[in-house]
């Protein structure tokens, strides 16, 4: 145990003798090598390795091995940093390596890096703008390619490619703006089309309007599905607004109706708008939808209902809609009522006795009516309205559901139901 004690301790003394001339014998030489590399010969050498570094990277890049890429231009960046030589074009290659992988901070980063190196290059500022506008700031990324345009030489490399870049971002920015559909998350392509139908049952005129203008393959599938069009509704569910808001191109165009309604106040679907429902039909609108806040007048229906003769079964108007007194009796009139078996026109203070008589007596098919808050109208003047067709039903009960609320009559109304 002596033996091997006195063993160990002596490779211990050699190998510290060891460790301390190979430290004097580099410290030596490190003052030559610094004198070395100080000369025009070594950071000639120094600097063909940057470049040759640079290209091996951007030959990487070209391939789109982003990873490879990034250790070439990080080999190439640390080495001119411990010369003391910035390169803008190896921050700006870097930051796109960068870009690519998704790191966008560090992307970030070395965009600002190039063009504190050298701020009359193009290539930094539209890096950094494209950064921007890849994480969702597009208006940031406008204020840098107006700084690029401003500090860069109209006759310098990229300047061009600047102006496109801001007329871009400013297409992006603009409400009517549709970015183009990507064939993998495109619903109308990849979703089977019959899916596709039910769901764009559940939108509005309005919504179904803006869908065909997505992509012309959109358009070709609204117009070709005429049960799409056979509803007419002005209301926009939530649920659908919902679902459609997931859909590609669509949050653009719903932010250029909503500013179009802020404008208008009181939106209304444009007459060759409800032209084109007709076309599309193809004259098999069956559900006339007036929701509250919508306005409609008898010139509008006319251009609704001149060019075909549809199938009403369902007339809806909402509370507070704009609604032209004569409405009710110009679609009485077009002798459209024969098929209605609903209508609905709650709280309408224009709506009276000669209305409940127009409607039993032109529409025989009616099995729900909706009357609620309609003081105007007459308990007793119904029954006397509804008893004849009555009668003619043979004892059969034509009218299945009455809605009555809110009406002064309600009391009235227990009164004669039991008399009749």
């Amino acid at each position: 145990m002596f033996v091997a004690g006195r063993k160990r301790k002596a490779q211990q003394s050699d190998g510290a003798a060891g460790g301390a001339r190979v430290r004097a014998r580099t410290t030596a030489l490190a003052p030559a090598a610094a004198a070395h590399s100080g000369t025009g010969v070594g950071r000639q050498r120094i600097e063909a390795e940057i470049d040759r570094l640079y290209l091996l990277g951007a030959e990487n890049a070209r391939e789109r091995q982003h990873r490879t890429a990034l250790d070439y231009y990080n080999r190439a960046v640390a080495l001119a940093k411990n010369e003391g030589i910035e390169d803008a074009r190896l921050y700006q290659a870097r930051s796109h390596a960068l870009y690519k992988l998704g790191e966008f901070g560090r992307a970030m980063d070395d965009a600002k890096d190039a063009i504190r190196v050298d701020e009359g290059a193009a290539a930094g500022y539209t890096r950094m703008a494209v950064i921007l506008a890849a994480t969702g700031k597009p208006e940031d990324a406008l204020a840098v390619v107006d700084r690029g345009l401003s500090a860069v030489d109209g006759q310098a490399a990229g300047y061009a490619y600047m102006e496109t870049q801001r007329m871009s971002i400013q297409r992006q920015l603009d409400p009517a703006y549709v970015p183009p559909l990507n064939p993998r998350t495109d619903p109308a392509v990849r979703l089977p089309s019959d899916l596709v139908v039910l769901i764009l049952c559940l939108l509005d005129l309005r919504a179904l309007i803006r869908c065909r203008g997505v992509a012309r393959h959109w358009m070709a599938l609204i117009d070709a599905v005429p049960i799409l069009w056979s509803r007419l509704s002005y209301a926009p569910p939530d649920q659908a607004e919902e679902l459609l808001q997931q859909m590609p191109g669509y949050a653009k165009l719903r932010r250029q109706q909503q500013q179009q309604q802020q404008r208008q106040g009181r939106c209304r679907v444009p007459d060759w708008a409800l032209r084109h429902v007709f076309e599309r039909s193809r004259g098999g609108l069956s559900a006339l939808r007036i929701p509250d806040g919508s306005a409609m007048t008898v010139a509008t229906l006319d251009t609704l209902l001149g060019h075909r003769r549809p199938r009403l079964t369902c007339m809806d108007i909402g509370r507070t809609a704009g609604l032209a007194p004569a409405l009710l009796t110009r679609v009485l009139s077009w002798g459209l009522s024969a098929q209605l078996t609903e209508i609905r026109l709650p709280y309408r203070e224009q709506v009276g006795d000669n209305a409940m008589a127009a409607i039993a007596s032109g529409a025989p098919a009616l099995r729900v009516l909706d009357i609620s808050g309609c003081a105007k109208v007459r308990v007793k003047q119904l029954f006397r309205a509804w008893n004849p067709m009555l009668e003619d039903a043979c004892g059969s009960t034509a009218l299945e559901e009455l809605y009555i609320n809110d009406h002064p009559g309600a009391l009235e109304l227990l009164v004669f139901s039991t008399r009749h």
